[in-house]
């Protein structure tokens, strides 16, 4: 019976370990700010998936992480990895990160040439 105990204890405790983990590595917008910015610049990286997918863009000297949706937002907005190719200018809508020295926006809409691909509809 005492094993029994130690076990389920034990089980008990990796899953609550394991799933607060993973709720604090998806901290959704919390980390930016509340205003609108935009950015305009050339995809150098592109990563299409889980978590989220991702540009990396040049703009004014810098490298930024572009944070899109997920993927299954993406897809919903129509948006997938045949829409950009490394080179393609596009322009980004969202929220930049609230660190000044982290160059990093969370994306609610993209313009590639001349269509926008809204990733949330519901964000103003």
């Amino acid at each position: 019976m005492r094993f029994f105990r130690k076990t389920v204890a034990f089980s008990l405790g990796f899953i609550t370990v394991t799933l607060s983990g993973t709720a604090l590595a998806h901290h959704g917008w919390s980390t930016y700010t509340t205003s609108d910015f935009s950015l305009t610049g050339v995809i150098v990286e592109e990563h299409f998936g889980n978590p989220h997918d991702r540009l990396t863009i040049e703009a004014d000297g810098r490298q930024w992480n572009v944070v899109l949706s997920t993927p299954s937002r993406s897809r919903r907005a129509e948006f997938d990895d045949d829409d950009v190719s490394v080179g393609d200018t596009v322009t980004a809508y969202g929220k930049r990160h609230e660190d000044g020295a982290t160059f990093e926006m969370k994306t609610e809409r993209l313009r590639v040439g001349e269509h926008l691909y809204n990733l949330y509809p519901n964000r103003s």
